[in-house]
């Protein structure tokens, strides 16, 4: 499974995929969302043109949800890139209407249960009314 800082597999799918592996699960709750938040960034000021500066927050393996969920949306597109092959592609948008004004900072993989499966944090993307934004998560192991 390939992780880096801002980006993590959570406890409860390694969980899971120990289970299913094993044979004490037959069927792993499918991936259904994508939910948004924005608390995957702290403020630390301004530089010196004026301009924000921010520091992602890493993920822990052990959270179970995000820290500001705003928003959840259903899967649009779902692919399996052929490098790496062990990816799955998750595609979905915001709509226009939604989350206006909102800065989005954070994403997690969630399943048909409600519960989140990957979480990653980035740099905040402000979501302006009137304009959709289309997200792509990349799940890899």
């Amino acid at each position: 499974m390939e992780e880096n800082r801002n980006s993590i597999i959570l406890i409860h799918r390694r969980v899971l995929l120990a289970k299913i592996t094993s044979g004490e699960l037959s069927v792993m709750p499918h991936i259904t969302h994508v939910a948004f938040g924005n608390g995957g960034v702290t403020f630390d000021g301004v530089d010196d043109r004026g301009r924000p500066i921010y520091t992602e927050i890493p993920p822990k393996e052990t959270q179970a949800s995000l820290n500001s969920e705003v928003g959840r949306y259903p899967i649009a597109e779902l692919s399996f890139p052929v490098d790496p092959p062990t990816t799955a592609r998750y595609v979905t948008t915001i709509p226009l209407d939604d989350l206006p004004g909102e800065s989005i900072s954070e994403a997690a993989l969630i399943d048909v249960n409600g519960d989140a499966h990957a979480i990653k944090t980035f740099l905040p993307v402000n979501k302006s009314p009137g304009i959709g934004l289309t997200f792509t998560f990349d799940d890899r192991f």
